[in-house]
């Protein structure tokens, strides 16, 4: 059997990176749904763009982050890094401009 301690580097780095996102993910629930409760933003593209990245978006961030050994097996580590790179730059960058637009 082989032996599971201490972890890899791989998975040191998964760990982190779930406290990071764990802890966005929830902060953007609580104020997205503030954000939406509270009379919704001013227009139709920040309302979209809220509802987008609440139901879409935070999904998929945790999706990626949650399903690491799947695909580490398909895309290895460097493209796993990378794909939840890439998602987390376009969850930041919609929940920026949605706080942006709704200010």
């Amino acid at each position: 059997m082989a032996n599971l301690w201490p972890p890899t580097r791989f998975w040191q780095y998964w760990a982190l990176a779930g406290m990071v996102i764990l802890t966005a993910a929830f902060w953007w629930g609580v104020e997205g749904y503030a954000l939406f409760e509270g009379g919704g933003p001013r227009g139709q593209i920040a309302d979209g763009l809220l509802r987008f990245s609440l139901l879409i978006l935070t999904p998929a961030l945790l999706l990626v982050w949650l399903v690491a050994a799947w695909l580490r097996r398909r895309v290895g580590d460097m493209g796993y890094w990378q794909m939840l790179g890439l998602v987390a730059m376009i969850w930041a960058g919609a929940v920026l401009v949605t706080r942006m637009l709704a200010a």
